[in-house]
């Protein structure tokens, strides 16, 4: 089958849990024997065209800066690029995010006969997060709200425009349904799969202090706590470092390190200096794809704090591939994700104090920490196969083709 993937950016150019399933299932795809083309935005000095992992990579430009620019840019990208040709014989169009997608699926766009979403959360919701602290709810500034709404109608003709809707959780296929009801006949669970070759506990102390080393932690004292987040308010780091200083305050021995980055770096920093955590946390930036296996051996427990907005966790599985314990807050899907892994922890969104607490328990149980290590790796190896999803993309595409409007 001829494939074509359009979405507003990819990994590894941009870092993001949609960036990785996006990517991972194009990869897995082609590898299938699929011929599968992506068009995504240009990041940087990225090439503007390539073959990588089998998948034909072609990018358009984009503009950063104001909003408005931004989305001109996007539709003005993915429309020239349609209208240059690029997967002009493609049967199937996949699309990942709305910017992208409603430029894709609106007429004059992509020819594919067949057309599939990959659904991960509302943009308009994501949008107003940044407004209010990170959660899915509270007030917004009027402007805001505003294009909210358009993002909200985008997010709707998106759906309606698809034949065949796939989300990564039943939170996600709640969110369709508050959409539009009507849409969730013909939309699917798939969970998202995990390489479990590329992700693996370390074999032992030795390997987990050489890959310590690898990643810059190598001096760190005392367990080593990781999370891997785009550093933005729903992301809840706030929350964490906060739990990081009442756990120190309580004579716990720990290092903190927080990967990724994004616009409330600064901020965090500062934060984690305010609090006194000095040279017990460490902000890695962006971690290389090809050092985020080292980094999860290196670590003893994965800690995901969001606030609000969770579609799947992509680094949860990541961790659980890893065999590292888990804990997180019960937001969006994260408890779904984490059902029947022994050991996982889940606590309530924004509340430092919880956090705290769990950690504590963990930390003070070497041996219930070993046995939810284990069972997080062994849950991985059940439940976490890519082969679910593919399947279910598969089945999504053959069908959308029966459509044929």
């Amino acid at each position: 089958m001829k494939l074509l993937f359009v979405s507003t950016f990819a990994f590894p150019d941009h870092f993001g849990g949609a960036e990785r399933v996006l990517t991972d299932v194009a990869t897995r795809l082609a590898r299938r024997g699929h011929e599968v083309t992506l068009l995504t935005g240009q990041v940087g000095d990225s090439s503007p065209r390539e073959t990588r992992d089998g998948v034909e990579v072609v990018r358009y430009p984009v503009k950063r800066g104001r909003p408005d620019r931004f989305y001109r840019s996007v539709w003005s990208g993915v429309r020239a690029a349609l209208a240059a040709g690029v997967g002009a014989d493609a049967e199937v169009l996949s699309v990942h995010q709305v910017l992208s997608a409603v430029a894709a699926l609106a007429p004059g766009g992509a020819r594919c006969p067949g057309r599939v979403c990959s659904f991960y959360a509302p943009y308009s919701l994501e949008y107003l997060a940044r407004f209010r602290g990170g959660n899915e709810s509270g007030a917004a500034p009027l402007a805001a709200r505003g294009v909210a709404s358009v993002l909200s109608r985008a997010d709707r003709y998106v759906l309606r425009r698809s034949h065949e809707v796939l989300v990564l959780s039943e939170y996600s296929r709640q969110q369709v349904q508050t959409l539009d009801p009507a849409i969730v006949a013909r939309t699917t669970i798939a969970s998202a799969g995990v390489d479990l070759e590329h992700f693996r506990p370390a074999a032992d102390q030795q390997e987990a202090r050489g890959c310590a080393q690898r990643v810059g932690l190598g001096a760190a004292e005392g367990p080593i706590l990781l999370t891997v987040r785009r550093l933005v308010p729903r992301m809840g780091v706030t929350d964490l470092l906060a739990a990081a200083a009442q756990l120190r305050a309580g004579g716990h021995r720990l290092h903190l390190a927080i990967a990724g980055d994004g616009e409330q770096r600064q901020a965090l920093e500062r934060q984690a200096e305010d609090l006194g955590l000095g040279s017990s946390v460490t902000f890695l930036g962006r971690v290389p794809d090809d050092d985020l296996p080292a980094l999860y051996r290196a670590a003893d427990v994965f800690v995901l704090p969001t606030r609000s907005l969770e579609g799947f966790g992509m680094v949860t599985a990541e961790a659980l591939a890893s065999g590292l314990p888990v804990l997180a807050t019960n937001a969006g899907a994260s408890g779904e994700v984490l059902a029947g892994v022994g050991g996982a922890r889940l606590v309530p969104p924004e509340q430092p104090q919880a956090l705290a607490e769990a950690l504590a328990a963990m930390l003070d149980d070497p041996e219930a920490l070993r046995s939810a290590g284990l069972a997080a790796r062994s849950h991985a190896e059940v439940q976490l196969s890519w082969d679910v999803h593919l399947d279910a993309f598969e089945a999504a595409a053959q069908r959308s083709l029966a459509h044929r409007s």
